[in-house]
């Protein structure tokens, strides 16, 4: 999952970064009117590529650590034997289900 969050802020930071390049694309006047640059730098399109390639390299990775983390999770839990969990039916009433390796559950009162 550490994987996940540092693709995740990987992306946030491409897509600053695609803000700030398209700062170099424009001149703003002092009275609030913005016009396009006469001649741009083919670098600025250059880095807006490499940005938006960025981008869905982490948006790919994210989906795919996530899959892989599920998946590894359920092969986990299936190895374990004796495994339990918790149900609260009521207030009062705690029923404590475990799974034995036969595949059924068995319901014991607490």
């Amino acid at each position: 999952m550490c994987f996940t969050a540092f693709s995740v802020v990987s992306m946030v930071s491409a897509v600053v970064c695609i803000q700030l390049l398209r700062l170099g694309m424009v001149n703003h006047t002092t009275d609030g009117q913005t016009f396009k640059k006469e001649k741009q730098d083919p670098l600025i399109y250059v880095a807006l590529a490499v940005a938006g390639v960025e981008i869905l390299v982490c948006l790919i990775s994210v989906l795919l650590s996530c899959r892989i983390a599920k998946v590894a999770k359920e092969e986990m839990s299936k190895q374990r034997d004796g495994m339990f969990h918790v149900k609260v039916l009521g207030q009062k009433d705690i029923v404590v289900v475990t799974r034995p390796n036969t595949g059924r559950e068995e319901l014991t009162a607490v």
